[in-house]
């Protein structure tokens, strides 16, 4: 008002010097000065209109310095008075026109320097209440840009939440209100990662972003954490005085995004160490547990050799208290008196410090404090700073000492064994020699009486009583007996001695021929896919045709005897298998199935020797292999060999 009432006064004085003096040609130029000196001091609301007050009056006054000369107030005017009001109209409007652009550069400075300050005393209270701060960055951030809401949106995974509000957010429908208004803002300013904005009709979003139910009014930054992408700080409101964003304004929001976005760097960082301290205090106490607990001596010692620490177990195996350990050399209270062994043992933990190696194990006697003699198995590490450089070394140390007066037990238990096996060899030659000639000496004499008696049958068999002559029928057929069971006797004892040569074997071939030679009924036979493996073939033979053969023999009293042949491929090995519809056993007796001359029927049932199985077994053993039965009695038997491929 006062501005108003000085101008008002200035104006009226002037016009007052303007007539004293003798008008334009008096005072004119002393008019224009005052006016332009008004322009520059009045508020800029009144600057345009000074302009319209300035020509008017001048003007009115030039008019009568032009029409009313008679009056005596003035004397004669002979100045160009159009040109001057014309020079005069322009130049001040000039000055305003410059006036006004100073002092709107000089409010956006003040609007920008005010932004500054806010931000620097928001800077100063990021060692307080995260959440508080942050509050605080967006109730002053509605101040500086004229916005009614703040948000902070956090983007994860494609789903927009509200982490902080200006004004707190109460419900979830509330909540889900906001996300729905702002929902084009925020995946814009996510997906452009620059600042969007709009104040009325003049904005910087694409067309598409910009239909929908955004606010008329609103400004957003993108916010970044750890240098990932984390949401959008967002200010908006329904009506507002501004017209437009200034570059400063802008500029603000940018700092305060970003400033922003170092809190929750720091936040997150926060929350990180907090986490890794957690961790790393759980994981020292789980280490001291075990360190503690652990049934095996350990220490840590420094690039020297000194322990530094000794749990448990190590002063209850070495016999030596924590504090006599503590501040020893490691190989002081390691020491057996083996200088040699103590030399391994330094030199060893010298490469380990060099580098040279990343660890070594060693077992060595070892003397307890009280002289006991000990076996350890050390194990040494090292622990590494960031520049590979050893600062510490872990032993591990175990007491082997059962282990090794076991191995020695072990050890002179396999010399005794190797000397009884020794001598098992020997005399199972011995007996092998023994029942060879004991067998091929018997087939003589067993031939002589089998021969005799026939003839002494054929020849005087009428000057011999029915008795006698059943008699000497006997002795006929146990010498036949006799004579079968040497044979078997000497088959088994060649498997033996004979040198095992293997070469590629057709099974299906082997059996066809063991059935024609032994002339059997085919019809009898289902015969699947025999596969070529390798074996001894004299020694296979032989197998498979004991194997058919007591198929056939425990099977011939049934009315359709039935035996099947097949084989089955496996991991490492083939499985053969022999099957039978005859009488089977009962498995209770299944141990004496491949005895040598075990038998589980009568001779009256089934001819025999009990040989032929364990014949079996022995060739079986000589390939590698296996041979096992299953049976059911009145069900049929199935005898199984494996022989590796």
């Amino acid at each position: 008002m006062a501005a108003i009432l000085w101008s008002v006064f200035i104006s009226c004085f002037s016009i007052f010097f303007w007539f004293k003096t003798g008008g334009l040609n008096g005072s004119g130029l002393v008019f224009f000065t005052i006016m332009l000196v008004l322009a520059i001091i009045a508020p800029k609301v009144w600057r345009i209109r000074l302009i319209v007050i300035f020509l008017v009056v001048q003007s009115a006054l030039l008019g009568a310095d032009m029409y009313l000369k008679h009056l005596p107030i003035w004397g004669i005017n002979d100045k160009p008075e159009l040109d001057f009001i014309l020079l005069s109209t322009i130049i001040i409007s000039l000055v305003v026109m410059l006036k006004n652009n100073y002092d709107e550069k000089e409010r956006k400075i003040e609007q920008f320097s005010q932004g500054l300050r806010e931000l620097h005393r928001l800077n100063l209270r990021h060692d307080s209440n995260l959440n508080e701060v942050l509050t605080d960055y967006l109730n002053s951030g509605t101040r500086l840009l004229g916005m009614d809401r703040a948000l902070i949106v956090e983007i994860k995974n494609g789903i927009s939440s509200i982490k902080n509000s200006h004004e707190s957010i109460n419900s979830d429908q509330l909540h889900n209100e906001l996300l729905s208004l702002h929902e084009n803002v925020i995946i814009e300013t996510d997906t452009a990662q620059h600042t969007v904005f709009r104040a009325g009709n003049m904005t910087n979003l694409k067309e598409k972003a910009n239909n929908g139910t955004a606010p008329k009014y609103f400004i957003a930054s993108p916010i970044k954490v750890n240098n990932a992408n984390y949401g959008v700080l967002l200010f908006s409101a329904d009506k507002s005085n501004r017209k437009r964003f200034e570059e400063y304004d802008i500029e603000i929001m940018e700092m305060m995004g970003i400033n922003i976005s170092h809190l929750l760097d720091i936040k997150v960082w926060s929350e990180h160490q907090e986490k890794t301290d957690q961790e790393l205090q759980l994981s020292e106490k789980r280490f001291k547990t075990i360190y503690q607990n652990a049934n095996i001596g350990i220490c840590v010692c420094d690039r020297n050799g000194m322990i530094l620490m000794a749990n448990k177990a190590l002063q209850e195996l070495l016999e030596y208290s924590e504090a006599e350990l503590i501040g020893e050399i490691f190989y002081s209270i390691s020491d057996s008196g083996d200088l040699e062994e103590m030399e391994k043992d330094i030199l060893q933990y010298e490469k380990i410090i060099l580098g040279e190696i990343d660890h070594y194990i060693i077992e060595k006697k070892n003397k307890t404090k009280n002289g006991k003699d000990i076996f350890i198995n050390k194990t040494v590490s090292t622990v590494r700073d960031e520049n590979e450089k050893v600062r510490f070394t872990v032993m591990i140390v175990d007491d082997i000492t059962t282990r090794k007066r076991n191995e020695t037990k072990i050890k002179n238990l396999n010399h005794q064994l190797e000397i009884q096996l020794e001598k098992m060899d020997v005399a199972n030659k011995e007996l092998e020699a023994f029942s060879y000639s004991v067998s091929h000496d018997l087939r003589a004499p067993l031939r002589a009486i089998d021969g005799f008696s026939k003839i002494i049958l054929e020849d005087h068999k009428d000057e011999f009583s029915d008795e006698s002559k059943r008699l000497l029928n006997v002795i006929i057929k146990n010498s036949g007996k006799m004579a079968m069971l040497i044979d078997d006797l000497l088959t088994f004892s060649r498997i033996t001695r004979k040198v095992t040569e293997f070469k590629p074997i057709d099974f299906m071939d082997l059996v066809k021929s063991i059935i024609e030679e032994q002339a059997l009924n085919e019809s009898m036979f289902s015969l699947s896919e025999l596969p070529k493996a390798k074996g001894e073939p004299t020694l296979m033979k032989q197998v498979f045709s004991n194997l058919i053969g007591n198929a056939v023999k425990f099977s011939s009293h049934e009315k359709m005897p039935k035996v099947e042949i097949g084989a089955v491929e496996k991991e490492g090995f083939y499985e053969f298998f022999v099957k039978d519809n005859g009488v089977g056993f009962n498995m209770a007796y299944y141990d004496k199935v491949f005895g040598v001359f075990q038998r589980l029927h009568t001779e009256d049932e089934f001819k025999g020797t009990g040989v032929g199985l364990a014949i079996v077994q022995k060739v079986m053993i000589k390939h590698n292999g296996k041979v096992w039965a299953e049976s059911e009695e009145g069900v049929g038997t199935k005898f199984y060999i494996s022989l590796p491929k």
